[in-house]
């Protein structure tokens, strides 16, 4: 069904007469006729009764007459609301991107809803997700953040996605073997608190001394290191789609959960109602993880 049955459905439960129904819809009364029949098999029901006075729904007609102007309703609505939308879709937002969003995502994001939001200007920012885009979202200097990791935030927050935290090595390696190569983090894991996370995972599932750690400036650094022989890193998934020659693992705590690392979208609720910012907000949610 479409939406031309949709329109037969209520102009017939209207009329209850096929001819006046036909006239209605500026079609002859055998292909009004054809139409119904063609229904009729292909739900594998009856529609309608005919009388000497005209027709009448049967049961399960009657479904598809109430169904239908139901969807009429709707799509009018829908209609309504893609129109006072359009004309109420125009302005600027100012959206601040963590770096690895930024390098990940953000263009293809920005990119998909442009084209279908051709008159919203993006201001966009990128900057450290736990130093600097919080504080720009407090001072106002930016509408809203999407951020990696667990930031504080007192205001509106949607998750946008969570990634398995992957061991990496340029072989396939056994945890008892982890204390025996050299560990290689990244500075960042210290602000953002992952380094933490992984020293308690490492206290709780490998129950050894820990390694020799070295620390790279980045993790496109480590993983370079680790592609080098010199070590093995655990780094979020997201990172690791040009390195498909390495070993990597889900890191799993003792409990059977594995290891995440969270993306998240902030902003204030005050601006959560307003057309603009809502649209970008859902738009957002729906299409992140594509």
């Amino acid at each position: 069904m479409d939406y031309k049955d949709w329109v037969i459905f209520k102009i017939l439960a209207e009329e209850q007469n096929l001819t006046k129904t036909a006239e209605r819809l500026f079609i002859s009364q055998p292909a009004l006729s054809y139409r119904l029949q063609n229904l009729e098999k292909e739900l594998g029901v009856k529609i309608l009764n005919r009388y000497s006075s005209g027709v009448g729904f049967t049961p399960q007609g009657e479904c598809l007459a109430q169904y239908s102007i139901e969807m009429l309703e709707r799509f009018a609505e829908v209609k309504a609301g893609l129109q006072n939308m359009n004309s109420a879709m125009q302005g600027l937002i100012r959206i601040g991107f963590s770096s690895v969003v930024a390098k990940y995502k953000m263009a293809r994001l920005i990119k998909s809803y442009r084209t279908q939001f051709p008159s919203i200007n993006i201001q966009v920012e990128t900057a450290s997700s736990t130093l600097k885009l919080p504080e720009l979202l407090k001072k106002g200097s930016i509408d809203i953040a999407i951020v990696r990791g667990n930031t504080d935030w007192p205001d509106g927050k949607k998750l946008l996605s969570e990634e398995p935290m992957c061991l990496v090595f340029n072989r396939q390696i056994a945890l008892e073997e982890l204390p025996n190569h050299t560990w290689v983090e990244y500075d960042s894991a210290h602000i953002t608190g992952s380094h933490n996370q992984k020293l308690t995972w490492w206290q709780e599932k490998v129950t050894q001394p820990l390694p020799q750690i070295v620390t790279a400036d980045s993790i496109d650094a480590c993983l370079q290191m680790v592609s080098c022989g010199l070590g093995w890193c655990i780094v979020p998934k997201i990172h690791l789609a040009q390195h498909r020659s390495l070993f990597t693992a889900p890191v799993v705590w003792p409990s059977g959960h594995t290891m995440s690392w969270k993306t998240f979208m902030l902003y204030h609720n005050y601006i959560a109602e307003q057309p603009i910012y809502k649209t970008f907000i859902s738009y957002v949610q729906r299409k992140y993880g594509q």
